[in-house]
């Protein structure tokens, strides 16, 4: 997951030096278009899983992705153009996003019940660890380096990991039942020192027709308006997500800042979201999704909006992590709050129709900065224009209908729906 985070990021920490490399001329609409390429792979990786996952099993389809996203990392750093470098990008999405939904999966099917929301929140603290990993060779080496460091790094941290991960990542223990072997099970689960019985997905949903069954209740007439409305706030949310993340350091520099001093902003942005997680999962068990959700949106306008004012760095810093917090923070918040909201019965069809309409979110975000960028605004409208989406993903959250079932699973158990969507 650090190794997905670092790879994700790692375009908007170069973007202000490839912005500046004469060599490529590439402008800021060219830049947004290159932005958007890896969320479109991410969206061909996460539909291909449900498919390959059942083919090759977990640890096989993480071990390929990883390698993909990678190797794609050195073509990236290595392209001589930019069309070489966008086949670079996307294969980074196809990559990422095959291995995120599995890696969820496959920690949540190999935890004890009581320990399956911590293990699925540390394995997500990865990717803000990698994002801040970026930020990091951003600043220090590719200065002198060049922007190709910042991707070559990413690509080659492979062999590092990927030794270790053939060595002793694990297969799902249901994989493994459900393809008849037993004996292989049995030694995954010796070896892994548990019970394997522990390690197991709920049980198939009752009531499943079909998924043109379940889209329909989706839209019928008691969830239709709470089904467009979360298909909406996935939308604004990773629209801000990825549009910060492909152009926070540009902003901060178009806010007066050097480009080291825009990258550790990037830096604050990606460690406060890998703590900020937590906490904010932590309060939604205490007092439910919506209220939290409400909350983290109207920290990330507050946090974004300040970031153009002249304001001490420490204050800057803080409103930095509010704006990470209350934007990578949502996503699993989401989940669970869309999954409290549907019978058993069509729920991962729920998450899974949301997170679709939500990708084309992440599609556009890159996008939409990019022509905030070159619209000619004001500094401080650029970060309102950011500020804006979130405010209304809070509005759509504060409108979902109150719930027709009582109780709501645990994070965990949404991110195993999620999967089972996709």
């Amino acid at each position: 997951m650090t190794l997905e985070g670092y790879d994700v990021i790692a375009y908007g920490a170069a973007l202000p030096f490839m912005l500046a490399d004469s060599s490529w001329h590439l402008t800021v609409a060219q830049a947004s278009l290159l932005g958007s390429l890896t969320p479109i792979g991410m969206l061909v990786g996460a539909i291909s899983v449900g498919v390959l996952t059942d083919l090759v099993g977990r640890r096989r389809l993480i071990l390929a992705s990883v390698t993909l996203f990678s190797l794609a990392m050195l073509v990236s750093g290595l392209a001589s153009g930019v069309p070489l470098f966008a086949a670079g990008r996307i294969f980074v999405g196809l990559g990422v996003g095959g291995v995120l939904p599995s890696i969820a999966a496959l920690v949540f099917e190999l935890s004890a019940p009581q320990r399956r929301n911590v293990n699925v929140a540390l394995s997500f603290a990865g990717v803000g660890l990698g994002g801040a990993l970026a930020a990091v060779v951003a600043a220090v080496i590719v200065p002198t380096a060049g922007f190709r460091a910042e991707y070559l790094v990413g690509g080659l941290a492979a062999l590092v990991v990927l030794p270790f991960a053939v060595r002793y990542l694990p297969e799902s223990l249901v994989y493994l039942r459900a393809a008849g072997r037993h004996a292989q099970a049995q030694r995954w689960a010796e070896r892994l020192g548990f019970d394997a019985t522990l390690a197991t997905l709920p049980t198939p949903e009752p009531g499943n027709d079909g998924r043109r069954g379940r889209l329909t209740a989706l839209f019928s007439r008691r969830y239709a308006v709470t089904t467009i409305l979360f298909c909406l706030t996935t939308f604004a949310s990773l629209l801000v997500l990825f549009g910060i993340y492909t152009w926070l350091p540009q902003l901060m520099r178009s806010a007066g800042y050097e480009t080291g001093s825009a990258l550790t902003f990037l830096l604050v942005l990606n460690l406060g979201t890998a703590v900020g997680a937590l906490l904010l999962a932590r309060s939604a068990d205490r007092v439910g999704a919506k209220p939290v959700l409400v909350g983290a949106f109207l920290l990330a306008v507050v946090g974004i909006a300040v970031l153009s004012y002249p304001l001490p760095i420490v204050l800057l810093y803080v409103a930095v992590v509010l704006a990470g917090v209350g934007t990578v923070g949502t996503q699993t918040l989401i989940n669970v709050f869309i999954a409290s909201r549907y019978p058993v019965q069509v729920r991962a069809t729920a998450i899974g129709t949301a997170l679709s309409v939500g990708r084309l979110g992440g599609i556009l975000g890159p996008l939409y900065g990019g022509m905030l960028l070159s619209s000619g605004l004001p500094t401080a409208w650029l970060f309102y224009g950011f500020a804006l989406p979130a405010l209304a993903g809070a509005v759509l959250v504060s409108l979902v209908p109150r719930s027709h079932r009582q109780t709501a699973p645990s994070a965990a158990e949404s991110v195993a729906s999620e999967v089972s969507a996709t």
